[in-house]
């Protein structure tokens, strides 16, 4: 007697249900969002009940960079900015990779550093590098870039990795109060109830800027 043979699923059934079990997989590999803290989320910056804007997880001029370092770990870079003339001095420190649900980028937190004790770090820093314009970075030393983890930040840009889209801000965003195109190419994006400027710009990176816009 022969024996029955069991029937052979096409091949395109094959790589349908392949399909189905890769997308499963994928399903419970990437966290929805709910899984997310809601508050890390790009576009869901806002103002507290006591007026502080609340940005990637931070609360400005609340929030430190050890605050930041909890969230992002502890890859950072310190630098303190002048310009050519050595005044308008900043104090930065920049997260050179990051990486909030599928969004991937870096991060610069600018901070509020007492004028005074800004020209003091500035003075003994062991690095300076003078750019085509003049201007000023220098390093500080390592005392003074490990103090400089214990002050506020002030405002915060997120350059994202990939660039931005219009139809891509205006989902997550909404319309902008206000629009500007300078003279660089770029457009900037305001929006004052969310604390953010979105930077269109088209030879170089896009960006996110959280302070208290106007």
């Amino acid at each position: 007697m022969s024996q029955t043979s069991k029937p052979i699923l096409p091949i395109s059934l094959w790589v349908f249900l392949a399909g189905i079990g890769l997308t499963a997989l994928l399903l419970l590999l990437v966290p929805s969002e709910k899984e997310i803290d809601q508050n890390l989320l790009p576009w869901n910056s806002h103002y507290t009940a006591d007026n502080h804007l609340q940005a990637l997880g931070l609360t400005l001029n609340k929030s430190t960079v050890s605050d930041a370092e909890k969230l992002f770990g502890k890859d950072v870079e310190v630098q303190i900015f002048s310009k050519k003339d050595e005044s308008n001095k900043t104090a930065e420190v920049f997260f050179p990779y990051i990486s909030v649900a599928a969004i991937t980028g870096s991060l610069t937190l600018s901070l509020n550093v007492p004028g005074q004790m800004l020209d003091e770090m500035y003075s003994r820093g062991v690095k300076t590098t003078v750019n085509s314009l003049g201007n000023r970075q220098v390093t500080p030393v390592k005392g003074d870039a490990q103090k400089l983890l214990g002050y506020t930040i002030r405002n915060v840009t997120l350059a994202p990795k990939n660039k931005l889209t219009e139809r891509g801000i205006r989902l997550r965003f909404g319309e902008p109060d206000r629009m500007t195109e300078n003279a660089d190419g770029s457009t900037r994006w305001i929006y004052r109830n969310k604390g953010v400027e979105v930077i269109f710009n088209p030879d170089g990176p896009d960006a996110l800027q959280y302070y208290r816009v106007q």
